[in-house]
């Protein structure tokens, strides 16, 4: 009898991505820790959060699950069992909506786009603008600095910020145009808070797990 390693979850989890003229069968077959084992196509592939499995690229990984995200920005947790057929479509500045599934730690997260660079970031309703710190806007070449300057209440006190629009930015796969943003003088690296200021450009709502954000015609 072969022993029984406890820590390996086997999974029994199909997703057929469909490309055009093709699609990928794409199994997760166990998760051990922070690395995920795959089937795709036939062949085995032992695969880390952040890496690509086919056309989807490993968002995170828990004893009896993952979260993938298609190259369209989709996100999708997986349960054991579980599949699901996602369409991969072109991204293009005709996309209108976003559908995200909620992070292990139960949070919506997106990625933002500015000047050619993409920071992660996570929805916060109860924020007033898109924010983020002193060090992620320098690292998306945004000029605050010829902003509006104030302050900014955070957990450790007052700290100087400053108020400027972007004139275009990419929410997932979704364009938008003069959004809000406020800057904090600091050097944190934590995600980028996705507030009011870009969440006021969709219709939001709810289906089970799910968050949808429609973009709204104007």
């Amino acid at each position: 009898m072969k022993p029984i390693r406890p820590k390996l979850a086997l999974a029994a989890i199909s997703l057929c991505l469909s490309v055009s003229s093709f699609a990928e069968e794409i199994t997760l077959l166990a998760t051990m820790g922070s690395k995920a084992v795959f089937q795709v196509n036939g062949q085995k592939k032992s695969l880390q959060i952040g890496q690509q499995v086919g056309d989807a690229k490993i968002i995170s990984i828990a004893a009896d699950s993952a979260v993938i995200e298609t190259s369209n920005g989709r996100q999708r947790r997986l349960g054991l069992g579980e599949g699901y057929v996602a369409s991969i479509q072109t991204q293009s500045d005709g996309d209108s909506s976003l559908v995200l599934s909620p992070s292990y730690g139960g949070h919506y997260l997106a990625d933002v786009s500015i000047n050619g660079q993409t920071q992660r970031g996570v929805i916060d309703t109860g924020a007033t603008h898109l924010s983020m710190s002193s060090k992620t806007a320098d690292a998306l070449n945004i000029d605050y600095r010829s902003g509006i300057q104030g302050r900014s209440q955070t957990a450790n006190g007052t700290i100087k910020a400053w108020l400027v629009k972007v004139p275009q930015l990419r929410l997932g796969t979704v364009t938008l145009y003069n959004i809000d943003l406020s800057v904090r003088d600091s050097n944190e690296a934590g995600p980028v808070l996705i507030g009011m200021s870009t969440l006021n450009r969709f219709q939001m709502k709810r289906e089970q797990d799910l968050m949808i954000l429609s973009k709204k015609a104007y």
